[in-house]
């Protein structure tokens, strides 16, 4: 399996030379596995556990088993303990939900305050196979469909290209030790009654299924490139930013085939639903003036046009939309301008703190523009570790009435891109793996 875990490795562009990884190792045979692999390979690494604090005395069993694993091998260690019950009732999410998000969020932490390029997670192509199914009974779209990605982020998986078959007879033949978790044998759970009981009836039905599964994902990602470039071409065609406001002209979108699906990819981001969408262009009877509500966002149909506008309780006053990577916002006080393209084309763009260049496909549309508040916090390009904007703005020693008027730019999932003509994110930074770019620069409307 080594050679084929290298091979996959370089042939998807994973890791460069000499890039450091951080292992997330539960103990279970997957993860043991990955980090028997990565071992033997060139790449320098730490692991880090998470205690979910869910299974009793097992999980603390877990820590053990791993830390001592860690401690063998000679790499570094790093652990966290969480009470994820009382987070999960905190927040609302399901448990598991909850523990992934606390998964992610401390090891991001550990990965850029200890100098870790990326996390590597023991993804395997098993685990694909049973996400897309889960995907499918949801009514997923294509996304869903090329199930877990090659890489996301600073998240890579390198043992897609192996079944969980691969993985175990590889453990028996190395005798590599690991814990299991009882829990995956019960079928209360969704992803368990798929494992148990559904893959065994397709590999009934296909002997071959995990291969040509392989395949379909191969097949899918592409299908998505290709639909995003589509979905982007007709976004310039069909809308057009005015303000906070974005304007799409109902004749042009309803002149596409299905055009109720190019409609939500437009404004998903927003939080209108397929079947609002469906409403908003499939109806001819609908009459002007007719709203439809998302939590944040209100979508007014006018004669020509469907405007989509902040309501007033999704909306903070002076925040920016940003749609789309080419075009202008005015805020009152200064002109901000948006150009994109391809690294290949070697830019030649200006610096300063009045701009920025960030890496497109790290970014989540729409863009938001907005005031800084307390709490808000990044990690400055150049710095490890996340910093308080306040305490940026602090050391800076910004006066305090133009703190009040500094701004953030952040991706549509809250993340701040850039603390406006202060210090930009190291996470979406330029670097030499980036294909497309987003410059931006701000001029005062006086000109000065």
């Amino acid at each position: 399996m080594y050679p084929r875990f290298i091979e996959y490795i370089r042939q998807h562009k994973l890791l460069k030379d000499n890039q450091r990884v951080l292992l997330a190792v539960s103990g279970g045979v997957d993860s043991m596995v990955m980090t028997e692999l990565f071992n033997q390979s060139p790449f320098p690494f730490g692991i880090a556990h998470c205690n979910f604090q869910l299974r009793g005395g097992d999980a603390d069993q877990d820590q053990q088993f791993v830390e001592e694993t860690a401690k063998r091998l000679g790499i570094p260690f790093f652990s966290k303990t969480f009470d994820t019950k009382a987070e999960a009732r905190k927040s609302g999410d399901s448990i598991q939900m909850a523990a992934r998000r606390l998964r992610y969020e401390w090891m991001e932490s550990i990965r850029a305050e200890n100098g870790y390029d990326v996390i590597a997670t023991a993804h395997h192509l098993d685990d694909a196979i049973e996400t897309l199914l889960i995907n499918i009974t949801r009514g997923s779209g294509i996304s869903g469909l090329k199930s877990i990605p090659r890489k996301t982020g600073h998240i890579i998986r390198p043992l897609l290209f192996a079944t969980r078959d691969e993985i175990y007879t590889l453990c028996r033949e190395k005798e590599i030790a690991f814990r299991e978790d009882l829990s995956n044998r019960e079928t209360k759970y969704v992803r368990n009654k798929i494992r148990h009981n559904v893959l065994p009836a397709l590999k009934e039905l296909n002997p071959s299924i995990k291969g040509t599964m392989e395949s379909f994902f191969e097949r899918m990602e592409a299908t998505e490139a290709i639909h995003g470039m589509m979905i982007g071409q007709q976004k310039q065609t069909c809308t057009r930013q005015e303000g906070n406001e974005l304007r799409l002209n109902i004749e042009k979108i309803r002149a596409l085939p299905h055009p109720h699906v190019f409609l939500y990819e437009f404004i998903k981001a927003y939080g209108f639903s397929g079947e609002m969408c469906q409403a908003m262009i499939c109806r001819e009877e609908l009459q002007p003036g007719r709203r439809f509500y998302s939590d944040t966002h209100v979508a007014l149909i006018d004669r020509e046009e469907i405007i989509i506008y902040p309501s007033e309780k999704g909306h903070t006053p002076g925040t920016w939309y940003v749609n789309d990577p080419e075009g202008k916002i005015e805020t009152g006080d200064r002109v901000f301008h948006l150009v994109s393209g391809s690294m290949a084309e070697e830019p030649a763009l200006p610096s300063g703190p009045d701009a920025l260049m960030a890496d497109m496909d790290r970014l989540s549309f729409p863009l938001i523009l907005r005031p800084w508040k307390e709490g808000d916090n990044l990690t400055p390009l150049g710095m490890k570790g996340r910093k308080k904007v306040s305490n940026l703005l602090t050391d800076i020693k910004m006066p305090l009435h133009k703190k009040k008027q500094t701004l953030v730019l952040t991706t549509a999932r809250g993340e701040i891109i850039w603390v406006v003509g202060v210090r930009a994110d190291e996470r979406f930074k330029i670097t030499p793996e980036t294909e497309r770019y987003l410059y931006l620069w701000f001029e005062e409307e006086n000109g000065c």
